[in-house]
């Protein structure tokens, strides 16, 4: 289905785009390796599955974004729809050609999702940001706002020289990175799982609440590294890895997705993320995005809000804001599903 206004065209299709190459160069573009069409293949995992949203000008994609739909197979047919979940995995893309179009390309776009609301029978919307660009995020004043997490996304400017990027560190990671150097820490750049997946069980052993799923990860790292998208770096001490780093690329944007460490007071965590900036810059890479941060002091999780924020900021990252946000479209329906999750399915 398609829809008309001036010189542009909005198309939706399911399951790929019209264009598979023209949509990767777009998302490539931009730098966002959630909106690739390889990143499908991570979602049907989740029973996600992709609709793209795509404006042309002409036969130029100059727009679009790709929203996962999710309905439980768990449920009988019948009743199924009250399940329907309708997700934006991150921020639209864009032509930098097409930017002073933003709202016109974004309006459009707007206009055809609420008619596949209504097409699809949508119970639930929710968005992510992951590159601190929250006026790409779609967002529904019509509906009930059920969930909303503000947060802040650190983000390290690459096309700054390696003596900025080194003073811009706070002189406390600086000088780990010298301990790390002293004591002959190296880099290792492998492709070793299964190693890092030891490493994040390191990590989480001590901590309560939710621990990533080691399957979930293996499998993502393997369709991302069939697609050079996927990378794994490690700081090594005497032959052991006591730090690691997975990596997710696309464009001129490296992610840093996961992380795992084995205690240690030698600097192998600040060197091995100084020694990936300096690698992803002669690599051509202009931002290197260290993940989420806290803006405030939260004492039911000093972890992240203190511990893992303060860290990422030290790198001299700039905090950008970012927000995950849900909406009911039909809140009785939603309500429904949410209590026979509990009850039935345990999800």
């Amino acid at each position: 289905m398609s829809i008309q206004h001036f010189d542009l065209s909005i198309s939706v299709s399911e399951n790929t785009p019209l264009n598979s190459y023209q949509w990767n160069e777009l998302a490539a573009a931009n730098g966002n390796i959630w909106q690739t069409t390889f990143y499908d293949e991570v979602q049907k995992i989740f029973n996600n599955y992709p609709f793209y949203f795509q404006c042309f000008s002409g036969d130029k994609l100059i727009g679009g974004i790709k929203i996962y739909r999710y309905e439980s197979k768990k449920l009988p047919p019948f009743i199924r729809s009250i399940s329907t979940r309708a997700t934006q995995g991150s921020e639209l893309l864009i032509d930098d050609d097409y930017k002073t179009n933003f709202e016109k390309i974004k309006t459009l776009l707007l206009s055809e999702i609420k008619k596949w609301f209504r097409q699809m029978h949508i119970t639930s919307f929710y968005n992510y940001s992951f590159y601190g660009e929250i006026e790409k995020l779609f967002s529904f004043s019509e509906f009930n706002k059920v969930w909303e997490s503000k947060i802040g996304i650190a983000k390290i400017d690459l096309t700054k020289s390696t003596d900025v990027l080194w003073k811009a560190m706070s002189p406390k990671h600086r000088s780990e990175v010298i301990k790390a150097e002293k004591n002959s820490v190296s880099i290792d750049f492998a492709d070793d799982i299964e190693s890092f997946l030891l490493l994040m069980d390191e990590t989480y052993k001590n901590q309560s609440g939710h621990v990533p799923n080691k399957n979930f990860i293996r499998k993502e790292y393997e369709i991302l590294k069939s697609n050079n998208a996927a990378q794994l770096v490690f700081s090594k001490h005497n032959g052991k890895y006591l730090c690691g780093a997975l990596l997710y690329n696309c464009g001129k944007n490296s992610l840093y997705n996961f992380g795992g460490t084995v205690k240690n007071s030698i600097g192998a965590g600040q060197f091995l993320h100084w020694e990936i900036m300096k690698h992803l810059k002669a690599e051509g890479f202009k931002n290197y995005f260290l993940g989420e941060t806290s803006f405030e002091k939260t004492e039911a999780n000093l972890k992240f809000t203190e511990g893992i924020t303060k860290f990422k900021l030290r790198f001299g990252a700039e905090q950008l804001p970012a927000q995950h946000t849900g909406f009911a479209l039909h809140p009785m329906k939603l309500k429904t599903w949410n209590l026979l999750k509990k009850i039935f399915i345990r999800s």
